[in-house]
C-alpha cells in the first residue's frame, strides 16, 4: 500500500505500522551512521546557517512564480537558465516526528537535500513559487492496494511521497501559471544493493520500469497480476507529447511557447543511469550514448577541501555552457560552442565525508559550492574572470556568462534563485515574426547560406527569439537534367517570375551542408524570389500577409531588399521610389502596426555596353529614397532604412567585388555584410541584441566536387551531355570541341553557364553540330566568378553527331507596325522536318539593357503573328524556330525593324 503521511498527531500510530520496505530504509540508515561514527570520521559541523544562497527557498523574489510568463514563447529552452533542484523530494533519512512533521538524525544530514516544506510532495509547491522549474525525481517500484505505483526514494530511504503526489503537486502548479513549463528528469533509484532500495519482487526489471511509468500516462494502473489493469488517471496531457511516446526520444529541443503548460520529461534513467531510448529529449540525454558533453553530474565527495574540486567542475560546464574556454585546461577548446544545446549543471555533492549540506552551504573554513555560484555570478571575489572584462589571455571563446542552462541545486538560496533567473532575457516581445521580402540577392541558390541565415543566427546568438515567416522555406533548386522544352503557346513571362506553387523548384532548394538544423526546420521562412521585381511585389504583398495572419503569423517587421531588377532589367530610376510607397501602404492595409526596414539597392560590377545608364539610375534611385523614406513612418508603423549599397561595397566601374559570387549576389562574406547592414538598424532603432552582427575578416570560399558519371548520346539534337548533380554548383562551364579531323582541336567554351547537368548543343550559341562528325564535351561546376568557386575539369565524353532536329523556317519576314509587329514564314520542307510539334518566335529588344527577350510559341500549323507589346522607336530582331520530337532546330532571323 502507497501511504501519504500527514503531519498530525494522529498519524503516529501509522508511522509505526509502515511498510517492511520504510522500517529496511531506517536501519540502513542507522547503520550507515553507525558504520561512519566508528569509522571516527566526522561528517561536518552543524549545517550553515541558511543566507542568500543557502537554505533560505522562501526569501527568493515573489515575482519568480511566473517568471517564464514574461520570457517570449520563441525562446528555446535551450537559451534559459533554470534553478533546479536535485534529489528534489530529498527530506528524509529517518522517521519523521509526528509532532513536528520533521526528520531527525544523522541518517536524515546524509540524504537530504533539500528543505522540507511538506511531504506528500508540499515541498513541490513551495518550490515552484521561489521559481523552480527543474524536478529529480528518484522512484522505487511499489505494489500496494492500488497496484504498482512509483514512490519517492532518496537510496534506501522512503521521502514520504509516491509519484501521484508530484504529478498532482506539478499539474496544481501549471493550472494556475499556465505559462511556465517544468522540466523533470526521472530515475528508477533501487539497485537492491545494501544501501540502496529494492523494487518489488518479481517487477524490478527495466521493462517494468517503463509499463508502470507508461501506465501514469494512459490512465491504466497494473494489479501486479501479469498484465491486468484497472482505470486510473491518465496523466499524458501534462507532458509534452515529444518526450514521452515510448517509442522514440525527442530530436529537438523545444521553445518555451511550444510547452507552456506542460511537463517536458527530459530523460528516465534506469538504475544505473542508462536511459531509456523511448522518452526524454534526444540531445541531453542520448540513448546508449554518453552525456557528459551536456550533463555535469559528478558528486562524489571524499572530504571537504574536494568541495573546491566540485566547484571547478560547475565552472568548467558553465563556460562549455557559454562557448568559454580556459587554455590552462587541456580540451577545453575542442569543444565547440552549441547554442540550442541543453546543459545540466548540477552543484550537488557528497560523500563518506561530506553532508549534502555541507557541499551546497559550506563551513566556517570551506566555501560551499552555492556561495562559490553566487559570488560567480555577481562577479565577487575574481570567482569567475573568464566572463567579464579584463580577463587575462588563457581565456578564450565567448566572454559572456549569458546563460546557465539547467543548474540542478541542493538547498538553494532565495537571492542565488534570483539571481540565475535575472539571466533570462524578457525583452524583444513586441517584434515576434518577422518576414524578409526580396529578390534573388534574398533568396539565395542551393547550397548557399543566405544572409537571412546569417541574420537568424545572430538573432540566436542574441536571444532574440524571433520566427521567420513566409510561404516558401528554401533556396532555388537546381534544374534536373530535361531535354529542352518547347515554348508554352502564347506569351511568356518574358523572365519575370510567376508565384511558385507547391513542391515548385525554384523554392524547394537546400541550404549549405553546415547550416544549423533548426534553420531549416522552422527558421528559413521567406517571401523573396529569384528574378523578382519590386513592381510585381506591390499587389502581392497584402494577400500574402492575410494569409500569414489567417495563420497566427501576422509579420511584426518586414525586412525588404527589391529594386534591382526593376532598374536593371526595365528601366526604371528615382521614379520606383513611388512604387516602393504603394508596397509599405499596401503592407500596412495587411498590419497597420509593421515596423519596415527598406534596403537600398547596391551597385553591382560592370556591365560595360551592355547596361551603361545602370550605375546612375541606382544611384538616383537610392537618392531619392533615403530622401522620401523618412516620411513615411508612423508611431505605430516606423520604416528606416538598410544601406545595402554600402555593405556590399562594389565598385560599378571594376569587374570583380569581394563580397560577391558574380558581381551582384553576395558571398558568404557578402551575407555577413548584408546581415550586419540590417541586424545594425534592428540593434539601433529597435532595441534588437546586445550588439549589432560582426562580420569575419573573411569568409571560405566553396568546396565544388568534380562532374562525374559523364554520358554522350548524338541522336536527336545531334550533340547531349549529361552529369551527375553537383551539390552547392549554380551553374556548369561546359566546353566542346569537333575531333574529327584533329584530335588536338582547340576546345570552345558554352556561354553562358549551363543551369543543369545536361549540354544540349544549340543554335544560340552555336552553328554545329554537323551531321557525322565526332564530338567531345566536358564540365566543371560552377558557383561564381574565379577559380576558388569552380572544380576541375570531368573526364571527357565522346560521341557521333546525328541530329535530326528541324531545318530553318524558310522566308521568315517582320514588318513592323505603329504598336506591332507582323511576322510570316513557311513550313520546313528538309526530311527531319516532318514531325514540327511548335514554332518558337524569339522577341529580341535591342533597345533595352541587356538586350531583354522573351518567347512565344505557336503551334505547328501557324505561319504567321502579331507581336503586340513592343515599344515605339526600339529596335527588334525577330527569329522564329521549328519544334520537332528531337527537339528545337536552327532559326531563321529577321532584319532589324522599329514600330512606330
Amino acid at each position: 500500500m502507497i501511504t501519504v503521511i500527514r503531519q498530525t498527531r494522529s498519524s503516529r500510530r501509522l508511522l509505526m505500522r509502515r511498510q517492511a520496505m520504510v522500517a529496511r530504509s531506517t536501519v540502513l540508515g542507522v547503520l550507515l551512521a553507525m558504520l561512519l561514527s566508528v569509522s571516527g570520521v566526522f561528517l561536518s559541523a552543524a549545517p550553515a546557517r541558511a543566507n542568500d544562497y543557502y537554505s533560505s527557498i522562501t526569501e527568493a523574489s515573489a515575482a519568480n512564480v511566473d517568471w517564464m510568463s514574461r520570457v517570449p514563447d520563441g525562446t528555446n529552452l535551450a537559451w534559459l537558465s533554470v534553478p533546479g533542484t536535485h534529489d528534489s523530494l530529498a527530506l528524509c533519512g529517518d522517521t519523521p516526528d509526528p509532532d513536528t512533521g520533521q526528520c531527525s538524525g544523522i541518517a536524515t544530514s546524509i540524504t537530504q537535500t533539500q528543505e522540507n516544506h511538506g511531504f506528500s510532495a508540499k515541498t513541490l509547491t513551495t518550490q515552484f513559487d521561489a521559481g523552480i522549474r527543474a524536478l529529480d525525481i528518484r522512484v522505487r517500484v511499489d505494489k500496494g492496494d492500488e497496484g504498482l505505483k512509483f514512490t519517492v526514494h532518496h537510496g534506501a530511504t522512503y521521502q514520504y511521497a509516491n509519484f501521484t503526489d508530484v504529478l498532482k503537486a506539478t499539474y496544481g502548479f501549471l493550472s494556475d501559471h499556465p505559462g511556465e513549463t517544468v522540466l523533470m528528469n526521472l530515475k528508477a533509484e533501487c539497485t537492491g544493493s545494501t544501501f540502496s532500495c529494492k523494487d518489488a519482487d518479481g517487477f524490478g526489471t527495466d521493462e517494468w520500469r517503463k509499463k508502470i511509468f507508461d501506465s501514469y500516462l494512459n490512465g491504466r494502473s497494473y494489479t501486479g497480476d501479469g498484465n491486468e489493469s484497472t482505470p486510473s488517471t491518465a496523466w499524458r496531457d501534462l507532458f509534452w507529447g515529444p518526450s514521452v511516446t515510448g517509442k522514440s526520444q525527442s530530436s529537438r529541443v523545444p521553445t518555451l511557447g511550444e510547452v507552456r503548460g506542460k511537463v517536458v520529461l527530459l530523460g528516465y534513467r534506469n538504475t544505473s543511469g542508462g536511459i531509456f531510448g523511448g522518452y526524454g529529449l534526444k540531445q541531453p540525454y542520448p540513448s546508449g550514448g554518453s552525456n557528459e558533453e551536456y550533463v555535469q553530474d559528478d558528486f562524489e565527495l571524499t572530504t571537504i577541501s574536494d568541495i573546491d574540486d566540485k566547484w571547478e567542475k560547475v565552472r568548467a560546464h558553465l563556460r562549455r555552457t557559454n562557448g568559454t574556454w580556459d587554455g590552462s585546461r587541456p580540451g577545453e577548446k575542442e569543444h565547440e560552442y552549441k547554442q540550442d544545446a541543453l546543459y545540466l549543471n548540477y552543484t550537488s555533492g557528497s560523500g563518506a565525508g561530506v553532508h549534502p549540506y555541507t557541499a551546497a552551504g559550506g563551513t566556517p573554513t570551506a566555501t560551499g559550492v552555492n556561495n562559490f555560484l553566487i559570488q560567480c555570478l555577481r562577479a565577487e571575489k575574481d570567482r569567475c574572470p573568464e566572463f567579464y572584462a579584463g580577463r587575462d589571455d588563457r581565456f578564450g571563446g565567448r566572454s559572456d556568462l549569458d546563460r546557465m542552462g539547467v543548474m540542478m541545486m541542493d538547498f538553494p538560496g532565495g537571492k542565488l534563485i534570483d539571481e540565475i533567473i535575472a539571466r533570462n532575457s524578457v525583452t524583444h516581445t513586441a517584434i515576434r515574426d518577422v518576414m524578409v521580402v526580396g529578390d534573388s540577392i534574398s533568396h539565395g541558390y542551393e547550397g548557399d547560406h543566405t544572409w537571412r541565415y546569417r541574420l537568424w543566427d545572430w538573432a540566436r546568438s542574441k536571444k532574440w527569439p524571433v520566427t521567420f515567416v513566409g510561404p516558401y522555406r528554401g533556396t532555388v533548386q537546381q534544374a534536373d537534367a530535361q531535354p529542352p522544352r518547347p515554348p508554352v503557346l502564347g506569351e511568356s513571362s518574358g523572365g519575370e517570375p510567376t508565384e511558385p506553387l507547391p513542391g515548385d523548384a525554384r523554392v524547394q532548394g537546400e541550404y549549405a551542408e553546415d547550416v544549423n538544423a533548426g534553420f531549416s526546420a522552422g527558421g528559413s521562412a521567406h517571401y523573396a524570389l529569384w528574378g523578382r521585381s519590386l513592381t510585381r511585389t506591390v499587389p502581392t504583398i497584402k494577400p500574402v500577409m492575410q494569409e500569414l495572419k489567417a495563420k497566427g503569423r501576422t509579420p511584426d517587421l518586414l525586412l525588404v531588399e527589391l529594386g534591382f531588377n526593376d532598374i536593371g532589367w526595365y528601366g526604371a530610376g528615382a521614379d520606383l521610389v513611388g512604387t516602393m510607397k504603394r508596397f509599405v501602404d499596401n503592407a500596412r492595409a495587411a498590419n497597420p502596426d509593421v515596423r519596415i526596414v527598406l534596403a537600398n539597392v547596391p551597385q553591382r560590377t560592370t556591365l560595360g555596353d551592355a547596361n551603361p545608364q545602370l550605375p546612375q539610375r541606382i544611384s538616383d534611385y537610392n537618392a531619392a529614397l533615403a530622401k522620401a523614406a523618412p516620411g513615411w513612418s508612423t508611431s505605430a508603423s516606423p520604416v528606416e532604412l538598410a544601406d545595402l549599397n554600402k555593405a556590399m561595397g562594389c565598385d560599378p566601374k571594376a569587374t570583380t567585388c569581394a563580397t560577391t559570387y558574380d558581381g551582384l549576389h553576395p558571398n558568404a562574406l557578402g551575407e555577413y555584410r548584408i546581415a550586419q547592414a540590417f541586424g545594425t538598424v534592428l540593434h539601433k532603432e529597435f532595441g534588437m541584441g546586445a550588439a549589432a552582427p560582426d562580420v569575419p575578416d573573411s569568409a571560405p570560399g566553396r568546396s565544388l566536387a568534380t562532374p562525374s558519371g559523364m554520358k554522350f548520346d548524338g541522336s536527336q539534337q545531334g550533340v547531349t551531355a549529361t552529369w551527375n548533380k553537383v551539390f552547392g554548383a549554380h551553374t556548369y562551364d561546359v566546353q566542346w570541341r569537333d575531333v574529327t579531323t584533329d584530335p588536338n582541336a582547340d576546345w570552345h567554351d558554352v556561354v553562358p553557364g549551363v543551369s543543369a547537368p545536361r549540354y544540349d548543343m544549340s543554335w544560340q550559341f552555336t552553328d554545329q553540330p554537323y551531321d557525322g562528325h565526332t564530338y567531345e564535351v566536358r564540365a566543371r561546376a560552377v558557383a561564381g566568378d574565379g577559380a576558388a568557386n569552380r572544380s576541375s575539369w570531368s573526364s571527357v565524353v565522346r560521341g557521333k553527331a546525328a541530329p535530326t532536329t528541324a531545318g530553318r523556317p524558310p522566308g521568315l519576314a517582320a514588318t513592323a507596325g505603329a504598336g506591332s509587329i507582323d511576322v510570316r514564314w513557311s513550313a520546313p520542307t528538309d526530311s527531319p522536318s516532318g514531325s514540327i510539334v511548335r514554332y518558337a518566335v524569339w522577341v529580341y529588344d535591342k533597345s533595352t539593357p541587356m538586350n531583354h527577350s522573351r518567347i512565344i510559341g505557336y503551334p505547328a500549323s501557324a505561319r504567321s503573328a502579331r507581336i503586340t507589346g513592343v515599344t515605339a522607336g526600339h529596335e527588334y530582331v525577330i527569329l522564329v524556330c521549328a519544334w520537332n520530337a528531337s527537339g528545337e532546330g536552327k532559326p531563321s532571323m529577321s532584319d532589324t525593324v522599329v514600330p512606330g
